[in-house]
């Protein structure tokens, strides 16, 4: 199956692109997602810095960040699951997982979108940051009907192992601020 047709299945009937990912995993559209998400990224954020130079770096950036969270994501719900049940584990899954996350990140076109509304002179600039909220909650959701349907877990589990590493840095993030402006208090 070609990678355009795995990509419009994936938009247009997820049960036949599930079957498609998970006999082959395609790790070249994974990564194509990946550098979609970093270009638009990159783009909408290198207008209010400009340069070629600062654009192509924030996109390498971005790029081996969002690969390399994927695949530690990946990793760690797979070895959740495989704790919980191993026999339940499919073949390829953590492959396929990645490749939905991949499927995701192509979410973040939208921001480039966000980017051309924050060009207009007018007071529809402020505009591009829902469209940048829209995109990240729909990359959010794309995750979530990966992890849903490798799985076969249940929506709310799904949207729970997705949002855990969030929850989680931002709980570390209180505390550390706690910590630092009680240090700096009871200096």
């Amino acid at each position: 199956m070609a990678l355009s047709e795995i990509f419009y299945d994936y938009l247009e009937s997820p049960e036949k692109a599930q079957e498609a990912i998970l006999a082959r995993p395609p790790m070249a559209l994974a990564f194509l997602g990946f550098l979609t998400a970093a270009v638009s990224l990159s783009f909408w954020d290198s207008l209010k810095t400009g340069g070629l130079a600062f654009f192509i770096a924030r996109t390498g950036s971005i790029f081996l960040w969002n690969l390399f969270a994927a695949f530690l994501w990946a990793a760690l719900i797979h070895l959740y699951v495989s704790m919980k049940s191993p026999e339940a584990l499919p073949p390829k899954t953590a492959k396929a997982i990645i490749v939905y996350f991949g499927l995701a990140d192509f979410s973040w076109a939208l921001a480039i979108v966000a980017a051309f509304i924050f060009l207009i002179p007018n007071a529809f600039h402020y505009l591009s940051f829902p469209a940048l909220a829209a995109a990240g909650f729909l990359n959010l959701a794309l995750k979530a009907r990966g992890v849903k349907s490798v799985y076969r877990f249940s929506g709310p589990k799904a949207w729970l192992l997705i949002l855990t590493p969030y929850a989680a840095f931002l709980i570390f993030g209180i505390c550390f601020l706690i910590l630092s402006l009680s240090g700096f208090f009871l200096h």
